[in-house]
């Protein structure tokens, strides 16, 4: 029959065979029964209702919506953003049929591991930070922190909760004797490398140390990186996540997924908490259907895993402030989103651990009862602070919420909350009525105005451009360092708006990295073609975790980019030069070619 890439077509076949495709795509997807298929929401683009099926007769899968279709291989593949032998490695093991030994050739990241062995350094790493945790005398400060914040021992098994020991080297020193490599640690992002000043040396030390760990599985449960917490207030972080790589991404991960998933789709909902602790706690009391950002703000690729297994979230914040606020945040990702959304607020001073440790789970579903749908919440939170003896304050609160209002595409849901607007601010609602077309027309203009101005906020964003419009956010809003804006470099950006933006910006920059700002966003907004993306930009609501950390990995991916461009292009040159037979411009471009290489690998582990 032949061969496919080394591996015998037969062998594919009957791996191909042994695989059940609705089993393995439930692993990602809420599928449901819909006549000789199953149904679902397209995991690879948003929909509200669902149009992607899946045939177990065929073992085919297709999307009417985006069009994607083919076989367990093809779902794989663009699922997890493997290449065909990833693939089928993956799908050999679950299928237990074993692949030639000679012909598994190794398929690398761009990080310098392949997936296997990224997966294989996390597990090697996860399970001696746990048995650190569990009979290390190192570790008994640890020990001590999870029994005193509550957490039993069965969930350190659950969760393989860890510790990572004080010392400098500890998880380096172990690895090496597993016949790990100190530059595959450095790429796994588990031990950080510094460069020695004036020396073409480099020390290194482990990323974790006298920290907490707790592992993050993808959906299947493989460990992806880590969330390192301190047990003592210090000057260093309380929390600590992996870098992102190739496979790990911050914005896209949800703590205790692997472990909800299941559980969430029989249930209908997910509990969307704030931290590890939250999770674990939850769980310790039966409502296992729990998951957290990694200390991050919640992301639309977030709510898009979200809703691909459930219809419902209720969102579980701290009654104060900040818990507020952050469930305001939420709105524009879940509205229209096709999520029924619920806010449930703790009293102030509790979050979900200390909640529900404190008054158990029943008052915890009592809360639950009486929580509020998302647009209700925010609606009420606005006329909240209403002042009724003000006129003018009850008009500006009125137009906040028509404001709000126009988010959702539910006529019936506007029409209830004009009556509710009415009443509470003693506002006629034929006059709210006339007020909300007059109020649509302004908001959807500035919504086509935003478009147009800045076509890379969707989801189809080309590689590269969200890194560039962040910067360009920060830099007109004067949140870059000095030293960040001396390292922008016209060349590395690579949109033409972002590009033009930066280049009128330099203008206005001084030896020491200082920006005059009025001056920029004067001259720019003399051109009539970059005026509106100016303000729109300048106005944008980025929030960041850690603005610096941010800031560094964009520059750092932009600098990636236009090295492997350079190298794309001298790698070009050096094929003619070997053509033609011109050894001096073979020996010049491999000297440049191997200069840039280190550079690139210098960034990669830096």
């Amino acid at each position: 029959m032949g061969e496919k890439r080394g591996v015998p077509s037969e062998t594919i076949q009957q791996i191909r065979e042994r695989i059940d495709i609705v089993d393995l795509i439930s692993t990602y997807v809420s599928l449901s029964k819909a006549g000789q298929n199953f149904k679902g929401l397209c995991p690879f683009h948003s929909e509200k209702s669902p149009s992607f099926s899946v045939n177990p007769a065929s073992q085919y899968f297709h999307c009417f919506g985006c069009h994607a279709g083919g076989d367990a291989f093809t779902f794989l593949m663009k699922q997890e953003n493997m290449d065909f032998m990833e693939a089928l490695r993956e799908l050999s093991q679950r299928a237990g049929i074993a692949l030639p030994e000679r012909r598994q050739a190794i398929s690398r990241s761009a990080s310098g591991l392949s997936r296997e062995r990224y997966l294989h350094l996390y597990q090697l790493a996860a399970s001696w930070y746990h048995q650190n945790l569990q009979e290390t005398s190192e570790a008994q400060g640890a020990r001590a922190y999870l029994d005193q914040r509550g957490i039993s021992r069965q969930s350190w098994a659950t969760f393989q909760l860890g510790y990572a020991p004080e010392g400098w080297n500890g998880l380096s020193n172990w690895m090496e004797r597993q016949s790990v490599k100190l530059e595959e640690l450095i790429y796994a992002g588990l031990v950080v490398r510094k460069e020695k000043e004036n020396s073409r040396s480099f020390s290194s030390y482990d990323r974790f140390r006298n920290r907490v760990l707790f592992p993050i599985a993808d959906i299947r449960g493989q460990v992806l990186g880590f969330g390192g917490r301190i047990m003592q207030d210090e000057s260093s972080p309380k929390y600590l996540n992996s870098p992102e790589t190739d496979l790990f991404f911050k914005g896209r991960s949800l703590y205790g997924l692997d472990k909800a998933r299941q559980t969430a789709t029989a249930a209908g909902r997910f509990y969307l908490v704030e931290g590890y602790f939250d999770v674990i706690a939850l769980h310790e009391h039966g409502l296992t259907n729990v998951v957290a950002p990694l200390g991050t703000a919640l992301t639309s690729d977030h709510v898009q895993v979200l809703r691909r297994f459930v219809p419902s979230v209720t969102l579980v914040f701290d009654g104060d402030s900040a818990g507020v606020n952050a469930a305001l945040r939420t709105l524009d990702l879940f509205v229209n989103s096709g999520v029924d959304v619920r806010v449930l607020l703790l009293p102030t001073g509790d979050d979900p651990d200390t909640y529900i440790r404190t008054n158990g789970v029943e008052a915890f579903l009592e809360l639950e009862g009486r929580a509020a749908t998302l647009l209700n919440f925010v609606v009420t939170s606005v006329l909240d602070k209403a002042k009724k003896d003000s006129i003018q304050d009850r008009v500006k609160r009125a137009d906040e919420v028509l404001a709000i209002l126009q988010k959702t595409k539910n006529p019936l849901e506007k029409d209830e909350y004009l009556k509710v607007v009415s009443e509470r601010l003693g506002i006629r609602q034929d006059l709210l009525r006339k007020r909300l077309p007059t109020l649509r027309f302004r908001v959807d203009s500035d919504r086509d105005k935003a478009n147009q101005a800045e076509p890379t906020a969707t989801v189809s964003l080309p590689a590269g451009k969200r890194e560039e419009r962040d910067l360009i956010i920060l830099l007109l809003q004067g949140r870059l360092e000095p030293t960040h804006i001396l390292e922008l470099d016209e060349e590395s950006f690579t949109v033409p708006v972002y590009r033009h933006i930066l280049t009128q910006a330099i203008g206005y920059r001084d030896e020491a990295g200082q920006l005059n700002l009025k001056g920029i966003r004067g001259s720019l907004s003399d051109d009539p073609a970059y005026e509106v993306v100016v303000a729109q930009l300048s106005v944008w609501d980025l929030y960041l975790e850690d603005s610096h950390a941010h800031v560094v990995g964009c520059l750092r991916i932009l600098a990636n980019k236009r090295i492997q461009r350079l190298l794309d292009e001298l790698i070009g040159q050096l094929k003619v030069a070997e053509r033609d037979g011109l050894h001096d411009d073979v020996d010049a471009l491999n000297v440049k070619i191997h200069e840039l290489r280190n550079q690139k690998a210098g960034l990669m582990v830096s």
